[in-house]
């Protein structure tokens, strides 16, 4: 499953208390993705004193927040103010939007930079202590098209019980308001119907549902806000039969259910389409189920979009495919594209039991983290789409409505968080063997760094957990597999297209390297290095072309041989027989793939010390015999021998292969790519 991120610390003793209350409230809230996904919702606290709003900034999640980031303190009497200025209800929308945001950035006392959510001057206008969220329940009602008369009839029975459970018998009803455009337009809406809520009530509204968008929850303390707001989010979770429908479980793991089905053919067809290169994930959840056995759903799902976050991170539409051919489904992305200006971020085949297609529905986006973004969001627009029948049937936004979102300058910020981040692999898929340690968790590191998500084989679990940790969250894949056994190969790369979606290249980097004189040389030394260093070459890239192939968009294959595969070197006779071999399966493969688009190249490192498993203190004691040399000079002795006479790092390897895997090498195919120092010149 693919956590979210971890907790940082609580503030330190000295920050306000306003902001340790926000945090809290904040982490509670986020960290539940039934009723947050992805960067929506938000809070706020007051300072006591009524000088300050304490108010979640846009670009972090909830569940993120901690002392030093994803907060503003913004002057109070400013925000409040913001909602009632009339002069802005004159403007055109995009310059009222605009200058609302400049006005509240404006109003922001620190820290410095930090750009307050939208939404706090609607915060302003509530309680001391305001959560707002989008719960898949509530918005299930919300989104139906008799909401207002299920609230303010049995719904609303429901919610003054637990408002005066909760709140206190004082308590008035729910306030519920029609779809407004979000941003200042929903701002000015609210305070009106505050002020005239409070006109008849004599109080502000705990509780306030906003039709097609979420929920707003006040109170005076956080733990009654929190308690107020998980009162209310569980009946409208009772609303839907009580199942949960987030979080989205992500397998990550060799033993992750495999089933990729159709999921190559249909990322390569996205691909040749035009689309940008990303993650493509099966949702096997039942209402992901439901609905591709649904014409009925399927014909709603088409049209449009229920919430504003489902067109930020979902778009307005999904891309419905048709037929069961992958050349099909690239000219219905490409006129997808030509209509929408966007790439799809949610595919969905329907089911056709009668021709054997059992259909399903995609989330694409360039890491995983961002797929999981997608996918709970598009989660809860399921629970919309299918469970608004009690409340008859689904509302969609309008076109006018969606179109708002699209165009509104805070969303085009909150949606440019969720697009590829411009680096160079940014949504390309990569499966490193050997990449527990050494050279290959070198350059699993460095494809990572570039953005792309890599697929780490190795033989040790443990050595994949610890590099883990090394890498980008939601960048390293960690499969545990023996390159030299067909069965565990094969199984991994199951694991990688069902997890993934499909494959950009493979780098070949597990390997081994006995040093024995040929006299000495154990046979069975010599069998377990052609097992690993060409038998698992082999294996590897037997299963990255044939899901390449089944691709159809081209990619490519990286053999990480050695200079000794060039320039033999002594009592090395496996190792160079089997880099010299790499070479050669290299120059073959490059030759069988090329008019498929699949390039071959091979990287040649140099002597490269840091991290290496090859460069053992055993090793290093038996080049220090060889060459008559003291142990401690056995290092600077190989880094004299080159050109430049500089020690090689693992970044430096990375480097080349980041180059060779990219579209900058896109003519460059049955190459050996020296990186050595100019300790041997090809010729």
């Amino acid at each position: 499953m693919l956590t979210r991120t971890e907790k940082a610390p609580l503030a330190p003793a000295g920050a306000p208390p306003e902001l340790l209350e926000l945090i809290r409230i904040s982490r509670a809230a986020g960290a539940d993705p039934d009723l947050v996904q992805g960067g929506g919702g938000n809070t706020s606290v007051k300072s006591r004193d009524g000088s300050s709003l304490f108010v979640k900034a846009s670009g972090t999640a909830l569940g993120e927040m901690d002392e030093a980031r994803g907060w503003a303190e913004v002057d109070l009497a400013a925000a409040r103010d913001l909602a009632r200025r009339e002069d802005l209800a004159r403007l055109p929308a995009d310059r009222r939007e605009s200058e609302a945001l400049r006005l509240l950035q404006a109003a922001v006392r620190r820290p410095a930079g930090a750009r307050p959510s939208v939404e706090a001057s609607l915060h302003a206008i509530l309680g001391r202590v305001v959560i707002h969220t989008h719960p898949v329940g509530l918005n299930a009602l919300l989104c139906s098209r008799r909401s207002r008369e299920v609230v303010e009839g049995a719904l609303e029975k429901v919610l003054e019980k637990v408002l005066e459970n909760v709140a206190g018998a004082a308590a008035g009803p729910p306030l519920y308001v029609p779809y407004v455009d979000p941003g200042y337009t929903l701002a000015a809406r609210l305070a009106r119907e505050i002020d005239a809520y409070d006109a008849r009530h004599g109080r502000r509204p705990s509780v306030v549902l906003l039709e097609n968008h979420g929920v707003f929850v006040a109170a005076e303390e956080p733990e009654a806000c929190l308690e107020l707001h998980r009162a209310v989010t569980d009946a409208g979770r009772a609303w839907i039969g009580g199942a949960r429908v987030n979080p989205v479980e992500l397998p990550q793991r060799l033993d992750a259910p495999a089933g990729g089905g159709a999921l190559a053919e249909l990322r390569g067809a996205l691909l040749a389409a035009g689309c940008e290169p990303c993650l493509l994930r099966r949702d096997d959840s039942p209402l992901a189920a439901e609905l591709v056995s649904s014409p009925a759903a399927l014909e709603v799902a088409g049209k449009g979009a229920f919430t504003p976050d489902q067109i930020v991170y979902c778009r307005k539409k999904p891309l419905v495919l048709s037929g069961a051919s992958s050349a099909g489904w690239r000219g219905q992305a490409a006129e997808y594209r030509k209509r929408a200006g966007l790439d799809p971020r949610v595919v969905i085949l329907p089911a056709r039991p009668a021709d054997g297609v059992s259909g399903g529905v995609f989330y694409a986006a360039p890491d995983l983290a961002q797929v999981r973004v997608v996918a709970e969001v598009y989660r809860s627009a399921l629970a919309a789409l299918l469970r608004t029948g009690p409340g008859g049937g689904p509302r969609l936004l309008t076109d006018e409505q969606a179109a708002f979102i699209e165009d509104w300058e805070v969303e085009r910020f909150r949606g440019a968080l969720l697009a590829g981040d411009g680096r160079r692999l940014a949504g390309r898929i990569g499966a490193v063997t050997g990449a527990g340690s050494g050279l290959g968790k070198g350059i699993a590191k460095g494809l990572a760094r570039a953005g792309a998500t890599v697929f780490g084989l190795d033989v040790s679990s443990a050595a994949l957990e610890a590099a883990r940790g090394e890498l980008p969250a939601g960048r390293f894949v960690p499969a545990v597999a023996d390159v030299t056994d067909e069965a565990s190969v094969a199984a991994a790369f199951r694991s990688l297209e069902a997890s993934l979606g499909g494959i950009d290249f493979l780098v070949n980097a597990a390997g081994i390297a006995p040093s024995h004189a040929l006299v000495d040389f154990p046979l069975a030394a010599w069998r377990k290095t052609l097992e690993i260093n060409l038998t698992g070459y082999f294996l590897c890239a037997r299963e990255a072309a044939r899901l390449l192939l089944r691709q159809g968009a081209g990619g490519s294959i990286i053999n990480l041989t050695s200079k000794s595969g060039l320039e033999a070197s002594k009592d090395n006779s496996a190792y160079n027989a089997t880099k010299a071999g790499e070479i050669h399966l290299m120059r073959g493969w490059a030759l069988e793939l090329g008019r498929a688009g699949i390039r071959v190249n091979c990287v040649a490192p140099g002597n490269v010390f840091k991290g290496s498993r090859i460069w053992s203190e055993e090793y290093i004691e038996a080049c220090a015999k060889k060459k008559g040399l003291r142990p401690e000079e056995v290092i600077p002795y190989y880094v004299s021998l080159s050109a430049l006479g500089k020690e090689i790092e693992p970044e430096d390897i990375a480097n080349a292969v980041v180059f060779l895997v990219s579209d900058e090498a896109r003519n460059v195919t049955g190459q050996t790519l020296v990186v050595d120092g100019g300790q041997v010149m090809v010729r």
